[in-house]
């Protein structure tokens, strides 16, 4: 068992990876000229994945503040790539859809991903890529699945986060 102390501990490792990738991507997406900051890109993917999806729920997969949400969503909305409906459960919530537009920008954001993806995969065979995938769910679903203690006598069970 790694020392969880040490600089390549799984947390530490997950942490760094996760954010170097976000890093590259981010970079690739600006370079690529496309007219999207990378929180818009990220929420317009979050969107895509989750249709249907009330704006809060969006927030906590995304793990951001649900104003800050709501401001990338209010740009999304304004250029024509999601759009907000009441949802038929509770119309005083929102439910948060992709339009034909964004079809657009995923078309134009897919090779750029696929190139980073393939940066950040090189050396590794087809085998070993499907099993980092297929652990690092594995991690995820331990993640989501557990409840959180919040107190001693408290828990609740996340939302998932996939």
């Amino acid at each position: 068992m790694s020392d969880p102390d040490a600089g390549n501990s799984l947390g530490f490792l997950l942490t760094d990876v996760a954010r170097l990738f976000r890093q590259q991507l981010e970079k690739a997406v600006i370079d690529a000229g496309i007219d999207l900051t990378p929180g818009e890109i990220r929420a317009l993917s979050h969107v895509a994945r989750h249709e249907g999806s009330r704006q809060a729920v969006l927030a906590e997969r995304m793990g951001v503040e649900p104003m800050t949400l709501s401001a990338y969503l209010d740009r999304l909305e304004t250029r024509g790539l999601v759009k907000r409906s009441p949802d038929p459960n509770d119309r005083r919530a929102k439910v948060i859809n992709t339009t034909d537009k964004a079809d657009n920008v995923f078309a134009n954001a897919r090779p750029i991903t696929l190139e980073v993806y393939d940066r950040i995969t090189r050396g590794l065979s087809d085998g070993e890529r499907d099993e980092i995938e297929r652990l690092l769910s594995h991690v995820r679903e331990n993640m989501t699945s557990e409840p959180i203690i919040v107190s001693d006598d408290v828990q609740r069970k996340p939302v998932p986060i996939a």
